[in-house]
């Protein structure tokens, strides 16, 4: 049975929070994570958007909404701030890994309102591996986050008529697939496959490569909770890189269901899911779910016992033993970090909790 609560409910039982978006006033109670529940830890009260090294040892993340990117050294704890004397460039929403170890961020060439900057001037760059220069701008405005191979120097990412003035509208969007090649300019972006368009008002999100790079798992975003109460969600789908075939892995109405984070075995993904609460976004907590069709999925984390708390984005370790992942809370806009922590994966999977699977609702 869903351990939902309607808004009502959740007005009664909890009448000082207020779900928004964009709020980001200070927090005056204890960190979430300064007690934290079982088998997790706290890495740092701030940052946001954590990932992981290629060889597990590094954790990079955005220090701060639009700010510098840092890392973390995964033994000692050590913090290092990578691009705070590199250049002119300081607003970035994003960092990721290419297995060659350079730095892959996103971010507007200069912050100008949470709107524009995120959704219409975000753009990629590159960062050596050292940190030694700074961030080479890519050329490529693109819609929210990517996702990079594993195994080769490939990207996957979205664009729409904001972005690129081929399409139509910013409800036109394309999905592409392409190679960063380095030659004597440096890295640049090579070959382009554009494997799915869409103008069907979902927004689609790439997030991740499976099955040797044959596969882009990827949210796709529909509505939303405040302007379409009655129809809206967000899906997790996967493309078909040869075919442009797309299987749908989870369609639950009213619900958001967003994928963060592929497991080493490829098998199963984090899925950020607002499922505790009915008809409301934003999500609440993290979840494994099996990428097989039909939504099987089991809790990882259990902050809706923990409110306002919430967690989210996170990524798994490139060995499967850890989870690390971002807090924030209901007030805050998504992707807005109150700070970063680890859930132990390996002791999780031991306990009875990670053998709770349940199937979503299915579609009335």
């Amino acid at each position: 049975m869903k351990d939902t609560l309607s808004p009502e409910e959740f007005k009664k039982k909890y009448p000082n929070i207020h779900i928004t978006t964009k709020d980001h006033k200070p927090y005056s109670g204890a960190h979430v994570l300064d007690n934290p529940p079982s088998f997790h830890e706290k890495l740092l009260d701030y940052g946001e958007r954590p990932y992981w090294s290629p060889d597990g040892k590094r954790i990079a993340f955005v220090g701060s909404n639009y700010g510098d990117i840092c890392e973390i050294d995964f033994e000692t704890r050590e913090v290092r701030n990578l691009t705070r004397d590199l250049g002119e460039h300081h607003s970035f929403l994003r960092v990721l890994f290419l297995p060659n170890g350079d730095y892959l961020l996103i971010g507007p060439k200069k912050f100008k309102n949470r709107s524009i900057s995120r959704h219409v001037e975000s753009e990629l760059w590159i960062m050596d591996k050292d940190a030694s220069s700074p961030p080479k701008a890519l050329g490529r405005a693109m819609y929210e986050g990517c996702g990079v191979s594993a195994l080769s120097n490939k990207i996957t990412y979205s664009m729409n008529g904001n972005h690129d003035p081929r399409l139509k509208s910013p409800l036109d969007f394309e999905v592409h697939v392409t190679e960063i090649e380095y030659g004597p300019n440096g890295p640049e972006l090579g070959l382009d496959k554009i494997i799915h368009r869409t103008d069907s008002g979902g927004r689609p999100e790439p997030q991740d490569f499976r099955h040797n790079d044959t596969e882009v798992i990827m949210a796709e975003y529909y509505n939303n909770a405040s302007t379409s109460p009655e129809d809206w969600n967000a899906k997790v789908k996967g493309i078909n890189i040869a075919t442009g075939e797309v299987r749908t892995y989870i369609d639950e109405a009213l619900t958001h269901n967003e994928c963060e984070g592929i497991f080493p075995d490829n098998e199963h993904i984090c899925l950020e899911s607002s499922r505790d609460f009915e008809n409301s976004f934003p999500p609440i907590d993290l979840w494994k779910m099996k990428l097989d069709g039909t939504g099987r999925r089991v809790r990882m984390t259990r902050m809706f016992e923990h409110p306002p708390w919430r967690m989210n984005n996170s990524n798994v370790s490139p060995d499967g033993k850890w989870l690390a992942y971002m807090v924030n809370t209901l007030t805050d806009e998504p992707g807005y970090g109150r700070g970063l922590g680890l859930l132990n994966l390996e002791e999780w999977e031991k306990s009875d909790w990670a053998q709770q699977w349940e199937l979503p609702i299915p579609r009335k």
